[in-house]
Order: structure tokens, then sequence, then C-alpha cells
């Protein structure tokens, strides 16, 4: 698989040991960028208006209407500058550097973890390799570690980290953030389309939206870019808030890569922004005999030490 610029860590090591935080922030800037960012992602949004253009004939209410590309996700490493403004303020990662079994299915795991101001937040989520839903959804975080496990069978979640609880969905694919970007990548995202579903796992977050606004050219660390843009809308969510006009920039081929995402919320004076630097690519289920890689048994990892901790590869 093909590596750019130099010197890249394998599959998703990093997002277990993010460097420290980069660029030209001064002080002042960083503790506004921190107290900010620490904001955006502790104090949910007061959730607005649904957007009218949802509900115009063009939207899409579930995903058995559309013809899912094959995903190019087994071993793909994602390394990016982080900014707030115009000041970098430290690095995230993502990624999928191995597959996993929960309740006899196989799962991709894909890896999010974003470092810098104050703030280390890791995001997994385990998605069906066949239907491309979360079956896991772990947080992990200083003081507010989460763990969600999908019973989709029985439309079903359980929380066991933090506030142990269960309750009933309305869907036997349910989504989570990781996995809703995931399944972003997936759909063909003609412009102009609205893509809607009732499959977040929290009932009152529903439908969750993805407009698909135009098609565009990037230009960051890791090269020039095709792009086409897309934005996620999740009532009440921390980063794909309502009115928030997040971004998320692909790469328009096959890939699919997260060339840029931006976060604008509405309590932030700046936005944050995320910069594609460095990348490996990914491949079919199936090549390089992935789908003989496992990390646990029939239900997942070990739950002592390290919750989920990645597994590095070398390819």
């Amino acid at each position: 698989m093909a590596r750019h610029r130099g010197r890249w860590m394998n599959a998703c090591s990093a997002c277990a040991r993010a460097a420290g935080v980069k660029g030209a922030a001064a002080g002042p800037v960083r503790g506004v960028a921190g107290a900010a960012l620490g904001l955006m992602l502790l104090i949910p949004p007061t959730s607005m208006a649904q957007q009218g253009a949802a509900a115009t004939g063009d939207s899409l209410s579930a995903s058995e209407q559309e013809v899912l590309r094959v995903p190019l996700w087994m071993g793909e490493a994602f390394r990016y500058k982080v900014k707030y403004g115009i000041f970098g303020v430290g690095e995230g990662h993502m990624g999928v550097s191995r597959l996993d079994t929960i309740g006899g299915r196989t799962t991709y795991v894909a890896e999010m973890h974003i470092k810098g101001m104050g703030m280390d937040q890791k995001l997994y989520s385990w998605i069906d390799t066949e239907k491309l839903f979360s079956r896991r959804f772990v947080k992990e975080e200083e003081d507010r570690p989460r763990e969600y496990d999908f019973y989709p069978e029985e439309r079903r979640v359980h929380q066991i980290q933090h506030l142990d609880s269960t309750w009933s969905i309305g869907t036997s694919e349910p989504l989570d953030d990781i996995a809703f970007v995931y399944l972003a990548r997936a759909l063909p995202l003609e412009v102009g389309r609205i893509y809607e579903y009732h499959r977040y796992f929290k009932e009152e977050r529903n439908p969750i939206i993805l407009e698909v606004l135009r098609r565009d050219t990037r230009k960051v660390g890791a090269g020039e870019f095709n792009t086409i843009v897309v934005r996620p809308i999740i009532p009440e969510s921390k980063l794909f808030a309502e009115g928030g006009n997040a971004e998320i920039h692909l790469s328009d081929d096959e890939r699919r890569i997260v060339v840029y995402m931006k976060v604008d919320g509405p309590y932030l004076p700046f936005n944050f922004t995320l910069h594609l630097e460095e990348y490996q690519e990914g491949g079919a289920l199936g090549d390089d005999g992935d789908t003989e890689e496992r990390n646990g048994g029939e239900d997942g990892p070990e739950r002592s030490g390290p919750r989920h901790p990645p597994v590095t590869r070398s390819r």
C-alpha cells in the first residue's frame, strides 16, 4: 500500500501515542483555544430548528435504498494538523488498523485521536463489515470514559462506563459519530442530495443528516485533492450540531480519504480544522490476509487493562 511524505507510522498505532502540541500559537491563544475546545467537547449545544432542506424530496430515509461502495479502509492511517483559526494547536489521527469480532460478527475497528491544548480524546467504533453500522462505541476521556455496547438484533444499547444503563433504540443498524463518518465515505454522494437516517444510538438526536454540498479542491500538507464536501448534522452533537456549519472534505475518488474537516460550533469564536498531513492508503477487506486477523475472542478484546488498545501491525 502506498505511503506518502516520507517516514510514516504503521497503520494507526500513532493513535495511541499522538505527538504533543505544535504550531505558532502564543500562550494567550493557547488558553483561549483550549477553553473553547473543551467547551465544544464537554457542553452539548442547544438544538436548533431542523433545517428545512432535510424534508425535501431528494432526502433518503433508509440506507437500504443506496448501493454502498466497497470500503478501502483496512490498514489506512491518516495524520492531521489541528488548527484553531490560523494557529496550530495539536495533532489528530484517524484510521482502521485491525479487525475484531463482536457477537460472532466481523467488525472494522475505526479509531480517532485528537490531542492538543490540554485535551486528549480517543474515539473507537466497531463497524460491522457487511452493513457498516456500529456494534460498539468507546470514548476515552480522562474524566468521563464511556463505552456503549450495541445489541442490534434486540434493538438495545448498554452503556457500561460512567453511567451503567440500558435503553431501547428504534433501529437494528445503529450509528455513532465515527460510524456515521465512515458510512458517509461509502455512499454515492451526489451533489445536492440529502441523506437522512433515524439510526443514531441516542433517540433524542435523530434524525441525523448528511448534506452533499459541492465539489471543491483542497490543498493540505499531504498534497492537493479534488474533494466532495459534505455536512454531517447530529442534533445536540458536540462536533456536528445543527447550525455548526461543520464540513468534511472527502477525496473525490474511490478512497474517499478525509482530507479536511471543519468544526464551527455556535460556542466558538473561531473554527477548529483538521488538515491532512500524511496518510497511508487502505485496501479492501481480505487484502493481505486481513480477514484472518483478530484481536480477542468472539466477544472482542479482554476488558482488563487499557480498554481496547490499538494493535500495531507492520505492513
